[in-house]
């Protein structure tokens, strides 16, 4: 298709993009730390607390009050009510849900607590754009986390877009793209390579015995 204007340059730019964010799912899906951002909380002032721009999922939310750190556990809505019962309305930030509704981050109960945080989260996949000075930026300068070598199946989802709408057999190169997903499957997910994964523990630094069902 070189020197044809059948696709224009506006969309292989978004067949690119679609590729480097399915990528970008492929690689958080194997390995959460891929793309690891963060943005610093202030209680009460940031309840809620609007989401980052480029925020795409949540990894984790810290809390520091009273000298001391703590891994605040996700809202469950079947236990919207746990805190109503006076037996469990202790104050203090350690019993405190979070909960991702919409832009916001929320904090369940509402709290008038003193403390700051880090939301620690996934962004959203980095994109080119015409006349933004990206012509000339390679992809691994653009999204660093995509390895030197990744690039192939980006380059293989964009010529298979391109051939499906010049309706062409784009069988090929599909199956292509199928082998560069296992290659990327099998070496993506050990970016630590050094060390051997263990049993993750969920209790230690949550100060549990304060979440009802813990």
């Amino acid at each position: 298709m070189e020197n044809s204007t059948f696709v224009t340059d506006d969309e292989i730019v978004g067949f690119i993009n679609q590729s480097i964010a399915e990528l970008h799912d492929e690689l958080i899906t194997l390995y959460e730390n891929f793309y690891l951002s963060s943005e610093a909380l202030t209680l009460p002032a940031d309840s809620p607390k609007t989401l980052p721009d480029d925020f795409y999922k949540c990894l984790g939310v810290d809390l520091n009050t009273s000298g001391m750190t703590y891994r605040l556990k996700p809202f469950q809505l079947g236990e919207r009510n746990t805190y109503s019962n006076p037996a469990y309305s202790v104050s203090g930030a350690p019993i405190l849900f979070y909960s991702i509704q919409g832009n916001e981050l929320k904090f369940m109960p509402e709290t008038t607590v003193s403390a700051t945080g880090t939301l620690w989260y996934a962004p959203e996949p980095q994109q080119f754009a015409l006349g933004a000075g990206d012509d000339d930026i390679e992809l691994n300068a653009k999204a660093r986390q995509i390895a030197i070598g990744y690039e192939e199946y980006i380059i293989l989802d964009g010529a298979i877009k391109c051939l499906i709408k010049e309706e062409s057999d784009y069988s090929t190169l599909v199956a292509l793209k199928e082998q560069q997903r296992q290659r990327i499957v099998a070496s993506a997910a050990r970016r630590d390579a050094g060390e051997p994964y263990r049993v993750q523990d969920v209790r230690s630094g949550t100060l549990q015995t304060n979440y009802v069902n813990w």
